[in-house]
């Protein structure tokens, strides 16, 4: 059985979203659409009643769309040097949607019950970007854009050899950083691999 079905968002969740992902308009249709959707329909599978409940990660405070809204503009940032210092070509929009949808599987795979965080019992059977990309490739988003939200996990075994997806890891794990420095557990950067 799936953890999510695809609905519609309706005016209210719409709004929600928009408000909450304020770059979300920035993405031409279909693209737009598809993001909307993925993310009214991950919120609708979740506990959560507004995408503003989700947590940023098990012991943060921090909200799950300040974390995403700080990826993408800590990812347009390093767009811009990458064009401009390095002569990179780069997918603005492409760009923009994977920021956006990195965590899109988030809603589902943590829950905050009486203020303590436990993963979902779909965590235990799918790595965190999978469920994702499986949605966004129910609703015929391009797959590069698939790969580089299904790969994009510290743990991934493999990533793609774009520049977004460049982009997309060391703007991730710097927002992320920041967010963990205020929480027991420990930030990326101090992470050793033996």
């Amino acid at each position: 059985m799936k953890s999510y079905s695809i609905v519609e968002p309706d005016v209210k969740t719409r709004a929600a979203l928009e408000a909450a992902f304020p770059r979300l308009c920035e993405l031409p249709d279909p693209l737009r659409h598809a993001a909307l959707t993925a993310w009214g329909s991950m919120l609708a599978a979740s506990s959560y009643t507004a995408i503003t409940d989700v947590p940023f990660s098990h012991g943060s405070q921090a909200r799950l769309v300040d974390h995403t809204n700080d990826v993408i503009e800590a990812g347009l940032a390093l767009y811009q040097t990458a064009q401009t210092q390095w002569g990179w070509r780069v997918d603005r929009a492409r760009l923009l949607a994977i920021l956006l949808l990195h965590d899109l599987d988030k809603p589902l795979l943590m829950d905050r019950v009486e203020g303590t965080d436990i993963d979902t019992p779909v965590a235990a059977r799918i790595p965190h970007g999978v469920l994702g990309a499986l949605m966004l490739a129910e609703l015929g988003v391009e797959e590069d854009i698939i790969a580089a939200v299904a790969t994009h996990a510290t743990h991934a075994p493999l990533r793609g050899p774009d520049p977004e997806v460049l982009i997309l890891h060391y703007a991730d794990l710097f927002c992320a950083d920041a967010l963990l420095q205020d929480t027991a557990r420990l930030p990326f950067f101090r992470r050793c691999r033996k």
